[in-house]
């Protein structure tokens, strides 16, 4: 039988990380909104330079026409 040992340390070192990987995204999608607004770039250099998948730009892009 496998029992696993709960770490308290782990267990709040993981919810760390995910919650700074959330706000990482959420302040990417906030940049490539800003860009889209100002129509400065394409939607490829935006998801280049921000590290976004071009899908989510065109995404945020038909959101904001719509």
């Amino acid at each position: 039988m496998l029992i696993a040992e709960y770490s308290y340390e782990d267990d709040i070192a993981a919810k760390q990380e995910e919650a700074f990987e959330d706000g990482q995204e959420a302040k990417a999608i906030e940049s490539a909104t800003n860009l889209l607004k100002m129509n400065l770039c394409s939607h490829e250099q935006i998801a280049q330079a921000i590290n976004l998948p071009l899908e989510k730009v065109k995404e945020l892009a038909a959101g904001l026409k719509g």
